[in-house]
């Protein structure tokens, strides 16, 4: 509960700040904090964001709030994240925490569920409710908050939308338009036929639902058998006690 208090203590001097410095590209509290490894709050007001620091390396469009707890500790507070280096790198989101130690991908908040698109990382995802879920390269899932049953909702790792995700990747790319197409290109090839992928990926969900109805039919049945055989213990042991006296 500290914990939060701070963050919510910490998170309102940074608003203040905020109305404060409107008028900059990039708004860090406390000021300069990005320059040392201390614990810092970046507000993006203008201007997209790039930050190349010791292993990480990093994009943000403008209206991002992020917060860096430690240098390989991030947190996505509203925004969209695009994270093309981060091999030791943390980031926490407020449905879950994600971590690659190779490849890039993108963390982009829509209000009620984070959707999460891996390029090319070995990426695992920890939902709040401690699912983890390994993303596979060139797909996209959305997470949300704690269902009535204390589970997160999480919607079906299917194709990334390269329709909608290309503006957004263009916009923070920042070479050459030929350079952008071809690691477009590269990025598909080695995606391969991801249609196919999703079809696996389905299957494997369905046969595993299948074996889970199964495991729980059997565990049915043996619940019955039991209280069967116990129900005819007990009345053998009344039996007795009523016509073996």
């Amino acid at each position: 509960m500290k914990k939060w208090i701070r963050l919510t203590l910490f998170l309102l001097a940074f608003q203040m700040e905020v109305r404060v410095r409107a008028s900059g590209d990039l708004i860090e509290q406390p000021s300069s904090c990005l320059k040392s490894k201390e614990a810092c709050a970046i507000q993006v007001t203008g201007n997209a964001f790039h930050l190349i620091q010791d292993s990480v390396k990093i994009h943000a469009p403008a209206n991002t709030a992020l917060v860096r707890l430690s240098s390989q500790q991030w947190r996505l507070i509203k925004g969209t994240l695009w994270v093309e280096k981060g091999s030791q790198m943390n980031l926490e989101t407020l449905y879950g925490d994600l971590a690659a130690t190779r490849g890039q991908y993108w963390v982009v908040d829509q209000g009620n569920r984070i959707l999460v698109r891996n390029m090319n990382a070995n990426l695992v995802v920890t939902l709040r409710d401690g699912k983890t879920l390994n993303v596979p390269e060139g797909f996209e899932f959305w997470m949300s908050g704690l269902n009535s049953q204390g589970k997160s909702e999480f919607g079906m790792i299917q194709p990334i939308d390269m329709k909608e995700h290309l503006p957004l990747w263009n916009s923070l790319y920042g070479g050459s338009k030929e350079s952008f197409i071809k690691e477009v290109v590269h990025l598909r090839e080695n995606w391969g036929d991801l249609a196919e992928k999703s079809s696996v990926i389905y299957q494997g969900l369905v046969e595993r639902k299948i074996a889970s109805e199964a495991e729980k039919k059997k565990q049915l049945e043996e619940k019955k058998a039991r209280q069967a055989a116990e129900l005819r213990q007990m009345r053998e042991l009344y039996r007795q006690r009523v016509f073996e006296l």
